[in-house]
């Protein structure tokens, strides 16, 4: 019933997450043969590319930009930490609505960034006292039919395992900024024409005889 990183691996990538004896001794076969043919950073490197990190991002980049807008090499030592933590229980440290749990376990991890020696007292002093602020804003999106939109038709492309456990990076045509300006457009023309061709209650009653 353990489950390596190495395993995890193999049933996110190759042989999926079905109950069964077969698939078991499969994961268990495959993941043998990587090892055999894989450093553990490079199998590492593979876990943190397809891993599911929350706010729908599969991999590290991926929730680099979700979080902080930022590539990877422009992270702070608290953003990676924080990122770090997340494989745990992505929705358990959501940076909004769980932050004081979030920041916990990023201090955490900062903390044993400095007891492993891969960051000085000093930056890890000042990075535990950095505040954790994110630049995801998913949950506040006004517009998130146009999101539903584009998740149905990926689903009638793909199928669920594909958008769901491919790790997709999809880019759409959506600008807010256009967006809220038609939204305001359509909103005041709708006004105008209500105003001018509303129904305001019946002329009149005619009573039936």
């Amino acid at each position: 019933g353990a489950s390596t990183i190495t395993q995890q691996v193999v049933k996110n990538i190759i042989v999926g997450n079905a109950r069964s004896l077969k698939r078991k001794v499969s994961e268990a076969l495959t993941s043998i043969l990587i090892e055999h043919n894989l450093t553990k950073d490079q199998i590492l490197e593979i876990y943190l590319n397809e891993i599911y990190l929350g706010a729908k991002s599969y991999g590290v980049l991926a929730a680099a930009q979700t979080y902080f807008n930022k590539t990877l090499d422009e992270l702070t030592i608290e953003e990676c930490a924080y990122l770090a933590a997340l494989p745990k229980a992505p929705s358990s440290y959501d940076p909004i609505r769980h932050k004081t749990k979030a920041l916990d376990r990023r201090n955490w991890v900062i903390l044993r960034m400095f007891e492993d020696g891969h960051i000085s007292r000093q930056e890890q002093l000042a990075a535990n006292g950095k505040d954790l602020i994110s630049v995801n804003k998913t949950e506040d999106n006004p517009y998130d039919y146009f999101s539903e939109q584009v998740r149905r038709d990926l689903l009638d492309q793909f199928g669920e395992q594909g958008v769901y456990g491919e790790g997709l990076s999809v880019h759409t045509t959506q600008d807010p900024e256009l967006q809220a300006l038609t939204e305001n457009v359509l909103h005041d023309g709708l006004l105008r024409l209500d105003r001018k061709r509303g129904y305001r209650g019946p002329i009149t009653h005619l009573e039936l005889k």
